[in-house]
C-alpha cells in the first residue's frame, strides 16, 4: 500500500513539474526573442507567443501588438549593439511569472538591469509584460569574478595565439604592462630576468638562437580570479639550432594580471637541466 501512495505521489509531483515547465514556455520564448538580433528571424518567434493585444510596457515604451513590440527590440539594438542578456530564477503564481534580469555589453560592463512581471493567458501565450528598470542594479561578486575570470582567459589566450600561431610582436606588446617581468629559468642559456617588453624582445631573439619550437599539445587553462592569476599547461615540440635533436617537454607557465594586462610570466620546466643540455649540445 505504501508503494502504491509513494507511486502516486511522484505521479503528483511530475505532474505539477510539467504544469510548471509549460507555463514557462512563453517566458522562455520570451527571453529567446531579446537574444535573437535579426529582426526577421526575431518576429517569427514574436508571433509564437505574442497577440496583436498583447502589451509591452517599461521606462522607454508603451506598446500593443506584434510589429510594435519587434520594433522596441530593434530600437534597442542599435543603441546597444554588443548586449547581452542574463536572467534570474523565475517565480510561478496563477498566470504570473517574474524574474530579475541584467544586460551586459561585450566587455562585461552592466548596462541595466531591473524585473519582469508576466502575464500569461494559459494557452501558451504572453498578455502583458511590464519591464522595471533598477537604477541600483549591480553585478553580484560571482558576477564580478566570472567576468574576470574571462578578461584573463581571453587575454592569455590572445598571448598565446600571437607568439605561438601568429607570431604577431605587437600584438603581444598592446597585452603587456609597462615594466612587466619574465623571469626564466637561470640554468637556461637565456635565463634571467627580463623586465619590460623590449628586454622580453632580447629574450625571445636569445631563446630563438638555441631552437626552434612549436605547440605539441594545445595549452589548457587554470586561473584563479582571487589572485588575478592563470597557470597554462602545455607541450612544446623543440628542435635545437646546435644539434638537430627534438625533445618534447610539458611547460606550465604562470601569469600574473591586472587590469587586462599581463604583470608577468614564469614558466616552468618538466626537467629544466635536460632542457638546458638539450640546448647546449652539439652535434
Amino acid at each position: 500500500m505504501r508503494k502504491i501512495y509513494f507511486i502516486c505521489l511522484l505521479f503528483i509531483c511530475n505532474g505539477i513539474l510539467a504544469q510548471k515547465k509549460d507555463k514557462l514556455y512563453p517566458v522562455t520564448m520570451y527571453e529567446k526573442i531579446w537574444q535573437e538580433r535579426n529582426s526577421d528571424a526575431r518576429l517569427k518567434i514574436i508571433k509564437i507567443i505574442w497577440l496583436e493585444d498583447s502589451t509591452f510596457e517599461d521606462p522607454s515604451a508603451s506598446v500593443k501588438g506584434i510589429t510594435a513590440f519587434n520594433n522596441v527590440i530593434n530600437e534597442f539594438y542599435k543603441k546597444y549593439p554588443d548586449a547581452v542578456l542574463t536572467s534570474g530564477p523565475k517565480i510561478v503564481k496563477d498566470n504570473y511569472v517574474s524574474w530579475d534580469w541584467k544586460i551586459q555589453d561585450s566587455k562585461n560592463k552592466l548596462i541595466m538591469g531591473g524585473r519582469e512581471f508576466a502575464r500569461l493567458n494559459g494557452k501558451g501565450q504572453i498578455s502583458k509584460i511590464i519591464s522595471f528598470w533598477n537604477k541600483d542594479a549591480t553585478l553580484s561578486e560571482d558576477d564580478v569574478l566570472k567576468n574576470l575570470e574571462a578578461d584573463n582567459l581571453k587575454v592569455v589566450e590572445k598571448y598565446f595565439e600571437s607568439l605561438f600561431k601568429t607570431k604577431d610582436i605587437n600584438a603581444i606588446a598592446s597585452l603587456i604592462e609597462d615594466g612587466a617581468v619574465y623571469n626564466q629559468a637561470t640554468g637556461l642559456p637565456y635565463g634571467g630576468t627580463y623586465k619590460g617588453f623590449e628586454e622580453w624582445t632580447k629574450m625571445f631573439a636569445k631563446s630563438a638562437e638555441f631552437f626552434d619550437y612549436q605547440i605539441e599539445k594545445e595549452p589548457v587553462y587554470f586561473s584563479d580570479t582571487s589572485k588575478n592569476e592563470v597557470i597554462v599547461y602545455f607541450t612544446i615540440n623543440c628542435k635545437a639550432k646546435k644539434s638537430g635533436k627534438a625533445l618534447s617537454m610539458p611547460v606550465s607557465e604562470h601569469f600574473d594580471l591586472k587590469n587586462g594586462k599581463i604583470m608577468g610570466i614564469t614558466p616552468f620546466y618538466f626537467d629544466t637541466k635536460q632542457f638546458a643540455e638539450f640546448l647546449k649540445s652539439k652535434k
